[in-house]
């Protein structure tokens, strides 16, 4: 049995890192007065006693716990947040935290990096998340256009390893989306917007009391744009659309005084193009079969909580999801008179997984081990997800390619974990924490090319924190967390060489056709406040990655202009930085807010092949999809009692698009604004983001495509938003 804690030498001066900690520590008693007493009543059952203003509440833990009191680095995004980003997907939002950045190539930000840490694209091979995404409990990791957010109440981003809880798909952190609960009383929304680019979107919420112990939710919405792209060869405006139709429909039954059943059923109807990418470099393409990024996925998730006994609680989750994916694109470009070949690739799968989780939690009274409150659960997981053949993948005229449109797979896995934590609270201002999960994973893969695999193993994971409170409104925290994620197979390199490649690719891709687990040990130093009678809030966090047999992207040339990429195993890689994040009510009418990260990442040994074939070693750059830093400024004004003006502004370092070339996005920053008039049941609001229509990027890749420069390798790039602005208007009843 391989366990992921078997600990490689550490040889990383803390000094800094606790430097930075203290100094912010520091910083902020200056502000705060002096206390000689902290309540016993500030404990309760090994969690704090949450009552306080302003507070919010993070749901991704097996207790409910004040943000401003959880031992770890994470971001929640407020429903009225969304709402001052006119946020319709998860990518909309995603400015807003610290050491968070996401790669497109497709219709939206489907892949999520957490302090340089995540996959940046998902072709023809099986792929296991790195930053998991929940919502409403049911894991959705790697369908990142299920990240609607309409109807919802918050979005948690925790940032570093979730071992204890989610496993192996939380290697580096995990977006937890909590859509809005039924309601005892009968409320409801109307919602209905438009905007430059053909943009419209409407939406309904009904919710209320179905009965006296039945209450209910239904949402529905409608998101619909041209897009921001312009095909010359085809004469249209609407081949990188957004057609998007979501409904959700929530139940809870109170069955007994002490059973409680939550239903959620949800549907989600993405049928979006992709045309993303253009030789000129601009948003004018001519690509003369323009791509499509497609979800339709229908997913049912059942959770009781049952509270009949004097010693424990009990949870029970039963979730079901399947989903039908189509990815295609016009991998040239262009048009045949411009290249002189004609080639589209679609990848289409059908994926369906199930997962039921049972916990028990002790109560108030019923702690073991010296005065330890437990949880304990069990887990089982399985995926089954099959790539198939369709005709929308035309390779005809392409020597070197007939065979990959006919590439059939299917892919298995399943997972089975036992977990669970003690909180021991040691006095009146220390609570120690412990947590562990071992998990027993199975991947078994086969495909058309003949290739077969099958990797099982048993993984580990955990943290261990301790909590200190200095004052009653100022707590400091260190943790150590490990985080993993599970062995693969290089399947579509491998299958590649069998048909195309020679007998020095076949014989180099054979050795790697298995590449090992990761293991990611997070070192974290932090400190968190209210002052001021609540009216400031600061958090700052300093961390330290120790990433073991880091899975790396590593490209090769099967054949002349056949590339492809396969994952290799790098050792001596690690990320280091910090994390601040506050909000200040300065006046009654104003607030302002400010977040603000910093990342160093740093390569081990990797070695990939130029254009040229000519070995390169990477060794200490950057990490892709790393910038160092990031920020986000805000500023809430309320004036003439209706009025509300919220401005906003990102930043963001320039970043390496992969580890396999040295190309780099443009530094940027970005203005949003929106004007909002409240009265009553109306809500009307002006909005607009990126107003100085700044241009950047979101994905690049670098190799040969384009006869009109003698066909030299350059760099092409997928562009951010444009400026855009829009209308909107609320009604509620």
């Amino acid at each position: 049995m391989v366990f992921c804690n078997k600990i490689s030498s550490f040889t990383f001066s803390l000094k800094k890192l606790f430097s930075m900690v203290c100094w912010s520590a520091l910083s902020v008693m200056t502000l705060m007065p002096i206390s000689d007493t902290y309540a016993d009543d500030h404990f309760n059952n090994g969690a704090l006693n949450d009552a306080t203003l302003n507070e919010i509440i993070v749901n991704a833990d097996f207790r409910n716990l004040s943000a401003q009191l959880s031992p770890q680095s994470l971001t929640v995004v407020s429903s009225a947040k969304l709402r001052n980003r006119a946020a319709q997907h998860l990518e909309d939002v995603l400015h807003l935290a610290p050491n968070l950045n996401f790669s497109a190539g497709a219709s939206r930000g489907r892949f999520f990096q957490v302090r340089g840490i995540g996959e940046r694209s998902q072709f023809k091979e099986p792929l296991d998340s790195s930053v998991g995404l929940v919502v409403d409990g049911i894991d959705f990791s790697n369908l990142g256009l299920a990240g609607s957010l309409y109807d919802i109440d918050q979005v948690e981003i925790l940032r570093g390893p979730q071992g204890t809880a989610f496993g192996s798909s939380a290697l580096a952190g995990l977006i937890n989306i909590q859509s809005a609960m039924p309601t005892e009383e009968f409320e409801g929304q109307m919602n209905l917007g438009a905007g430059d680019y053909g943009s419209t979107n409407l939406g309904l919420i009904v919710s209320g009391g179905l009965s006296d112990n039945l209450l209910g939710r239904f949402s529905f919405n409608r998101n619909y744009t041209d897009g921001y792209i312009t095909n010359r060869s085809l004469n249209r405006d609407n081949t990188n659309n957004l057609d998007e139709l979501g409904s959700r429909l929530k139940l809870r039954w109170l069955a007994t005084r002490d059973l409680t059943i939550d239903i959620t059923g949800f549907y989600l109807d993405a049928d979006n193009g992709y045309d993303a990418f253009s030789l000129d470099h601009n948003r004018q393409t001519s690509s003369d079969q323009p791509g499509h990024d497609r979800q339709r996925s229908s997913a049912l998730s059942v959770k009781a909580e049952l509270d009949q006994f004097d010693a424990f609680q009990m949870e029970f989750q039963l979730s079901g999801e399947k989903t039908d994916l189509e990815y295609g694109f016009d991998w040239d470009w262009s048009d045949m008179d411009t290249v002189g070949v004609r080639g589209v690739e679609n990848n289409s799968r059908k994926r369906k997984a199930n997962s039921v989780d049972l916990r028990v939690l002790s109560r108030a009274g019923n702690d073991v081990l010296g005065g330890a409150s437990w949880v304990a659960g069990a887990m089982a997981y399985s995926r089954e997800v099959n790539l198939f053949y369709t005709e929308d993948a035309d390779y005809s005229s392409v020597d070197w390619g007939a065979w990959t449109g006919e590439l059939q797979s299917h892919y298995e896995t399943s997972r089975y974990a036992l977990y669970g934590q003690l909180d021991w609270i040691l006095n009146e201002r220390f609570l120690l924490s412990i947590g562990a999960r071992l998990e027993r994973f199975d991947n078994d893969y086969s495909d058309s090319y003949g290739v077969l695999g099958d990797v099982a193993d048993d993984l580990m994971g955990g943290r261990l924190s301790l909590r200190y409170h200095l004052h009653s409104s100022t707590m400091v925290y260190g943790s150590i967390s490990l985080g993993y994620k599970t062995a693969g197979l290089n399947t579509d390199a491998y299958g590649k060489a069998l048909v195309d490649g020679d007998k020095l690719t076949i014989e180099l891709l054979n050795q790697k056709l298995f590449y090992d687990d990761e293991a990611l040990l997070n070192y974290e130093l932090g400190l968190k406040g209210s002052y001021f009678d609540e009216r400031l809030q600061l958090g700052v966090t300093g961390f330290y990655l120790d990433r073991q047999n880091m899975q790396a992207k590593v490209a090769l040339e099967i054949s002349t202009g056949n590339w492809t990429s396969y994952r290799d195993n790098v050792q001596g890689s690690h990320n280091y930085g910090f994390e601040f994040e506050g909000a200040w009510q300065a006046l009654p009418e104003l607030q302002i807010s400010a977040s603000f990260g910093v990342l160093q990442t740093e390569l081990g040994e990797l070695v990939v092949l130029d254009n040229d074939n000519n070995p390169q070693n990477q060794k200490g750059r950057d990490q892709a999809h790393a910038p160092r830093y990031q920020f986000n400024l805000g500023l809430d004004y309320q004036f003439h009692d209706y009025y509300t003006l919220n401005l906003q502004v990102d930043g963001k370092d320039s970043f390496y698009f992969s580890n396999s070339h040295n190309q780099q996005s443009s530094t940027y920053q970005l203005v949003h604004g929106k004007l909002s008039y409240q009265r009553g049941p109306w809500n009307l609001s002006l909005w607009g983001r990126n107003l100085t229509d700044k241009e950047y990027q979101v994905r690049g890749f670098f190799f040969a495509n384009n006869p009109n420069n003698n066909w030299t390798p350059e760099s092409y790039t997928q562009l951010g938003e444009p400026r855009v602005f829009g209308i909107a208007g609320q009604y509620d009843f």
